[in-house]
């Protein structure tokens, strides 16, 4: 390979960077919760950046503004993440459990 060709590659790959994170910039400002990656693609062939998947999906999570990133969607990272668990855990009263704890230790040894 050429070290022309190497670089014209790398060029390309820092643009595209740019314009993906200057996509999901604008994307985070409009409070879009998702984006479909193949949505994200044709934005970005529209801007001159023609991409695959995997080098779309490459450059998003190099660029740092996606909280998740897949082959369907695309989470920027002011949402929360399509995998997170967002279920309440049921509270525990630690102070009552032990004052029972105590109570019972008491009865037993009387």
């Amino acid at each position: 390979m050429l070290i022309n060709e190497v670089v014209v590659k790398e060029a390309y790959r820092e643009e595209l960077l740019i314009a993906v994170q200057d996509l999901l910039t604008y994307a985070m400002t409009r409070d879009i919760a998702s984006i479909s990656t193949e949505k994200f693609k044709k934005a970005l062939a529209k801007q001159g950046y023609v991409a695959s998947i995997d080098e779309i999906i490459t450059a998003v999570d190099m660029s740092g503004f996606a909280s998740s990133v897949n082959a369907t969607e695309i989470i920027p990272s002011n949402q929360l993440s399509g995998d997170l668990d967002t279920e309440e855990e049921p509270t525990v009263d630690v102070g009552a459990m032990a004052g029972n704890q105590a109570l019972s230790d008491i009865k037993a040894e009387l």
